[in-house]
């Protein structure tokens, strides 16, 4: 359903299409499009659909704002689609978190995840099939991780840590789960952990660590 909302959100007028009515749905064709930014044609990856609907080009908007230097998410709280450009003059950290909250999404592949946060800092096989990823953002020169797959939230709120982001891969290969802890400066000015999590349904929560 998200992503269904992602990829509707954003229409230019293009072609004309055989379209479909019925009294409770909406039939849009697929629309093999390739796209130009800028004159340089892009890939669009294979998770992300084109649809034409009444003369109408339906493209993923998270596609859209990422070949045009921004991103997107959804915020299932309130429900909107939040796009927002990638902080200019910020450290690398910043940039770092930033992509995790606004490029990182369910279906990426091991290629795209590495593009948007770089390497890893620890990975591990929760089973047989199933991989996990570890980013340690904004680590102090002397930080030390016990190696887990759990967030050291002790490091965030001293300060030691900037942000902890946890990339789930299923059996296929690719995205299914992905959390990002953060440290935030409250009211009083003291630092506080949010966290951040996408469920392989597609859900999303955002809430307070104590």
């Amino acid at each position: 359903m998200k992503r269904f909302l992602l990829g509707l959100c954003c229409g230019a007028a293009l072609a004309s299409s055989t379209l479909v009515y019925a009294s409770d749905e909406i039939r849009a064709a697929l629309f093999p499009v390739q796209f130009e930014f800028n004159g340089e044609k892009r890939e669009t990856p294979s998770r992300f659909a084109v649809l034409n609907y009444n003369g109408h080009t339906y493209v993923p908007l998270r596609y859209m704002a990422e070949n045009l230097g921004a991103g997107a998410a959804y915020r299932e709280e309130d429900n909107t689609v939040s796009v927002v450009s990638e902080p200019s003059g910020a450290d690398e950290a910043a940039k770092r978190i930033w992509a995790a909250r606004y490029r990182l999404e369910r279906g990426m592949t091991s290629k795209e995840v590495r593009e948007a946060l770089g390497e890893p800092s620890f990975s591990a096989l929760l089973d047989s099939s199933r991989q996990q990823w570890r980013y340690d953002i904004g680590a102090k020169s002397d930080y030390k991780n016990n190696g887990g797959v759990s967030a050291d939230t002790e490091a965030l709120h001293r300060g030691d840590l900037q942000a902890q982001v946890f990339v789930s891969w299923n059996a296929s290969g690719e995205v299914d789960r992905y959390e990002l802890w953060s440290a935030v400066s409250t009211e009083n000015g003291a630092r506080a952990v949010q966290v951040h999590i996408v469920y392989p349904d597609g859900s999303s929560s955002t809430a307070a660590h104590e």
